[in-house]
């Protein structure tokens, strides 16, 4: 019965994402802009610091979560995106997601990518390091006796040499949705490595830089939801109108508790 439950719930699930792949690639006439930041109200939580038990020569005794990056209240690393856009401009070509381990680390912490495009990992240290990418599964928690803890396993990749690059393509299932969430980064032979990777089925979507900026271009006239993810702040969402031609300016602020 479990299985058949299981079985029921991928096919609702396959049905539904394929239905909700909707974005049409059209030509953006007056597409307007959103310049943003992310900002934290207040007090920054401090940092937490990981002991580390092995391979201290590279990885060193003692790693920062770096999970508050933030310059003047302006926060590094929030995903700030469009929900559900149903037309617009291309995908970028040739995306990438480049994920490198450096000093035990993955690097960039958050990052953004686009169906059809591909991921490239890289090993800098002279270790042996493993990836494991994990999509988030609801409906696999929903009907299972052992939902898993950070999702399904998608990659899982050795690099057994220094320097050692492997190329895996973004399928389309990796999209990001309330069913799927964003893809975790996890390495089972060093639980301090972590990262966390959005893939969308449309162009609008970007990561805060070093001050807290993002971009949105040729975007639409119309209405949207704008949405701002945080690994621990959590969720902002904003309804926006812009304009034909129009740069809208924005500020998205999270508080010392974020909706999560």
């Amino acid at each position: 019965m479990k299985h058949l439950l299981l079985v029921m719930s991928f096919v609702l699930f396959a049905t539904f994402t394929t239905a909700a792949s909707a974005y049409e690639t059209v030509d953006v006439k007056n597409g307007a802009t959103i310049k943003g930041v992310v900002k934290v109200k207040g007090s920054v939580p401090s940092d937490e610091s990981i002991a580390i038990d092995k391979n201290q020569e590279i990885c060193g005794t003692a790693q920062n979560m770096n999970t508050y990056m933030v310059y003047d209240s302006r926060m590094k690393n929030a995903v700030v995106f469009i929900d559900n856009p149903q037309q617009g401009k291309p995908l970028p070509k040739d995306s990438v997601v480049s994920l490198n381990i450096r000093r035990c680390r993955v690097e960039p912490l958050v990052s953004v990518g686009f169906v059809g495009g591909k991921f490239v990992f890289k090993n800098e240290d002279n270790i042996l390091h493993t990836l494991q990418l994990k999509l988030w599964l609801e409906y696999q928690r929903l009907v299972s006796s052992r939902p898993l803890k950070d999702g399904a396993t998608i990659y899982n990749i050795a690099f057994p040499t220094q320097d050692k690059q492997i190329e895996k393509p973004i399928k389309e299932y990796y999209r990001y949705h309330t069913d799927t969430g964003f893809i975790r980064v996890t390495s089972n032979s060093d639980p301090w490595i972590r990262g966390f990777v959005y893939i969308f089925d449309h162009p609008y979507a970007a990561v805060t830089d070093g001050r807290g900026e993002f971009v949105l271009d040729n975007l639409p006239p119309g209405e949207y939801t704008l949405t701002a993810w945080h690994e621990d702040a959590g969720i902002q969402k904003k309804n926006i109108k812009v304009t034909p031609s129009g740069t809208m300016e924005i500020e998205i602020e999270f508080g010392p508790q974020g909706e999560k």
